[in-house]
């Protein structure tokens, strides 16, 4: 079966004046790639993103941009590539801060130098590379930024503490973003896909601490790592209708058109489960201890009813 999603109604959007331009991280593989895949069938310009040219190879015979950059390199090279993009194309509609792994490993596992590297790649290149695109979608007075998260932002797994902390810590991000750009147009968003046929389980998206395997940890952890081992290539996300979804609601067609960009945008039946589960279970723990919580005041504060 071909890669190459069919040419979708979307297409004739596109053709029709609503072209956009996407500059997406982390697009040589997964979901990234067939993100930028299904924005060409829909019409649309990709500057397809990735530290190694020839892994977009697939991406630039379907007529994609292809920009080696490395997200973790300093604020002036991010600026000169954007800068390089804006040349060529005239403007970014939508940026896809894609790129990302998970570091596998119990929290004691875990050294100072690795959840630095985590968070380097998963947090602070990503706001890097929006400070590089913002300026741009400023003076356009449109945009939207959109960050991939994960529903490990609402359900934190053992063995992978600093992966869902990275997600989490996104949303922060993005929430006062989004406040702060409105204004300009901008739109912004968390993608929070559950578990995808995506690769993202295997290869070098997932790297163990190397202080893993500690005894002590291993009637947690082992269970942990086999679940996952066992689970990639029987995930139950879609990639390409995860990427369809994706693609719509960012351009704001199809069945998106006319719907407000959310905050958090869950993908996946699995996701959409366990963030309900974490919702009801925040609620519960909110009114277990709302009495107490509420004692702090001080006295002279007039007690909502």
């Amino acid at each position: 079966m071909s890669s190459t999603p069919p040419p979708t109604s979307a297409a004739s959007a596109a053709a029709a004046g609503d072209k956009k331009v996407w500059f997406i991280t982390g697009a040589s593989t997964g979901l990234g790639a067939a993100i930028a895949r299904h924005a060409l069938a829909a019409g649309d310009a990709v500057i397809a993103t990735s530290r190694s040219s020839t892994s977009l190879a697939p991406l630039t015979a379907l007529g994609a941009t292809p920009l080696t950059l490395d997200i973790t390199a300093p604020a002036p090279v991010l600026a000169a590539a954007v800068a390089s993009v804006i040349a060529i194309h005239g403007r970014i509609d939508i940026l896809l801060n894609n790129a990302g792994y998970i570091l596998q490993g119990a929290v004691e596992e875990c050294s100072a130098a690795e959840i630095a590297a985590q968070f380097a790649v998963n947090v602070f290149a990503q706001a890097a590379v929006a400070r590089a695109v913002l300026p741009y979608m400023r003076a356009q007075r449109s945009g939207v930024v959109a960050g991939m998260g994960s529903v490990g932002a609402w359900q934190s797994v053992p063995g992978t503490a600093f992966y869902c902390a990275s997600k989490a810590t996104l949303v922060g991000v993005y929430e006062a973003l989004r406040g702060e750009v409105a204004g300009f147009g901008i739109g912004v968003t968390v993608v929070e896909p559950g578990y995808f046929r995506s690769g993202f389980l295997s290869g070098g998206h997932r790297v163990k601490a190397e202080g893993s395997g500690m005894e002590a940890y291993r009637p947690v952890l082992d269970g942990v790592g086999e679940m996952l081992d066992a689970y990639d290539g029987k995930q139950p996300g879609d990639v390409e209708k995860g990427a369809r979804m994706v693609v719509e609601v960012l351009a704001g067609r199809g069945r998106a058109r006319g719907r407000g960009l959310p905050l958090r945008l869950c993908m996946g039946s699995d996701a959409v489960r366990m963030v309900g589960e974490a919702i009801e279970r925040q609620r519960r723990e909110l009114e277990e201890w709302r009495e107490m919580a509420g004692e702090t005041d001080h006295d002279d504060v007039v007690k909502a009813e």
